[in-house]
């Protein structure tokens, strides 16, 4: 990249752009046309003092223009390639997203009041089924739904569908006080599996677990905060910069997710630390979920503390991505050199993040597993068992390696050769010759 005269702002010279033309193979006319359909930003023209002009791109031209040849790749459809780049942190046209985001937000504008009226409705006759029993009774085609489906009964699916439409109607005020000697409602308990996050609370990382459990019931209060009533047409059409800080904020937190979820996945397994849902839905979800996302983390910066600054946001994104990256590196280690294939062990290392002692001690086999050579086999010692720690007592010291002591090993054969209840008594076993030299011996004193 080259720096204009203004040095806030970075561009890209021609020059570099034609070198990412010729790598690429793509033509100046392809360029010219992505620009016309909005797929890439408008150039600076600057002239020159005497004759002609510089253009200038602004910076990411050759990232994006390589991001456009990759999706149109993928599927030749020019909407379809807009609103990829526009998710990934792209300039592009707002023809490629704001229709769609149009069209999401006067779709919830729409639905949510006869939702409303729907639940006042069945709420009239109190011998009649409530909305959310009507609703578990009919099959479910929605793709976050069906996975939450499995995993509980019609009962518990009518208590979950219940909590869903408190939230959308801006109703729900927290959990049920769990009664008896319940540690939870069943309200709660119903949420917490239905979301999949029990392993949550159990699984440790050195005495820390993320335990999505505590805060869930705020998350679904601020949800139901920003969800409730109309207002999502007024948000679709909010200034540009502020639809892309939640679309960096959606995406940020979708990435947080991803890349926690599959080391912790290789290393915990399925459903590790509650993020198996989350991590599905980053993978899977539709667009118009993404959408709605967007939206709703457009109303939700309007409630005061209700996420994180976005600054935070990004960096636990940066550092995410980067532990994400450190797992790759340990996972191709693993299977590629065999110095480390028992060392970096998922087993291993789940093992070594019960305490600092476990931790402090895989980290010197690691580092024992880098000294060797390709093809070198690790040293292993004799493994001692709790009686031979029994008969090294006698030596009086609390022995570290008691293969290289020699008191220990001194005491350890007295006591392996010395008088057992089976051989008290009887004469010590040798070769013949031993006995008669020790016989002669005898005579002679």
């Amino acid at each position: 990249m080259a720096a204009s005269d203004n040095p806030q702002q970075r561009w890209e010279t021609q020059e570099e752009v034609d070198a990412c033309l010729a790598e690429t193979g793509v033509s100046p006319d392809q360029v010219n046309r992505w620009r016309r359909e909005g797929l890439l930003p408008p150039v600076l023209q600057e002239p020159n003092a005497y004759r002609g002009s510089t253009v200038r791109h602004p910076a990411g031209t050759c990232a994006q223009i390589r991001a456009i040849q990759g999706l149109l790749g993928e599927k030749y459809r020019i909407r379809h390639a807009g609103l990829q780049l526009w998710r990934r942190g792209y300039w592009v046209r707002e023809d490629h997203w704001r229709p769609r985001l149009s069209r999401v937000a006067a779709w919830a504008d729409r639905v949510l009041p006869i939702i409303s009226r729907l639940s006042a409705r069945a709420d009239r006759d109190e011998a009649a089924p409530t909305l959310p029993e009507k609703v578990a009774q009919y099959p479910v085609k929605n793709i976050i739904l069906s996975r939450i489906r499995k995993r509980l009964q019609d009962h518990d699916l009518a208590i979950f569908y219940r909590v869903a439409t408190e939230i959308s109607l801006g109703e729900f005020s927290g959990f049920e006080v769990p009664s008896g000697d319940e540690n939870r409602a069943r309200v709660e308990t119903v949420i917490i599996k239905g979301f999949d996050l029990e392993n949550s609370e159990r699984q440790e990382i050195l005495g820390t677990n993320i335990n999505l459990i505590d805060a869930l019931p705020s998350i679904l209060e601020a949800m139901a905060a920003a969800i409730s009533g109309r207002g999502f047409a007024e948000a679709a059409n909010a200034p540009a910069e502020e639809i892309a800080q939640a679309r960096d904020d959606a995406r940020n937190a979708l990435l947080i997710t991803l890349c926690l979820y599959e080391p912790l996945k290789w290393i915990y397994g399925e459903g590790a630390f509650g993020l198996r849902l989350a991590a599905w839905f980053a993978q899977k979800a539709p667009d118009p979920m993404i959408d709605g996302l967007i939206l709703a983390m457009l109303r939700l910066r309007k409630i005061p503390g209700a996420i994180l600054p976005p600054e935070k946001i990004a960096e636990m994104a940066r550092q995410s991505h980067q532990f994400w990256r450190h797992w790759k590196r340990i996972q191709w280690l693993s299977e590629s050199d065999p110095r480390f294939s028992e060392v970096l062990k998922p087993e291993r290392i789940r093992a070594a993040f019960v305490d600092e002692i476990a931790l402090k001690r895989w980290r010197e086999a690691v580092l024992r597993a880098s000294m060797r050579q390709l093809g070198e086999k690790p040293k292993r010692s004799r493994r001692w068992t709790p009686g031979d720690r029994r008969k090294l007592s006698s030596c009086g010291r609390s022995c570290v390696a008691p293969s290289r002591c020699r008191t220990a090993r001194k005491s350890a054969t007295m006591i392996s050769n010395g008088p057992s209840a089976r051989n008290f008594g009887r004469p010590k076993r040798g070769k013949p010759r031993d006995l008669a030299r020790n016989a002669n011996d005898r005579g002679n004193r």
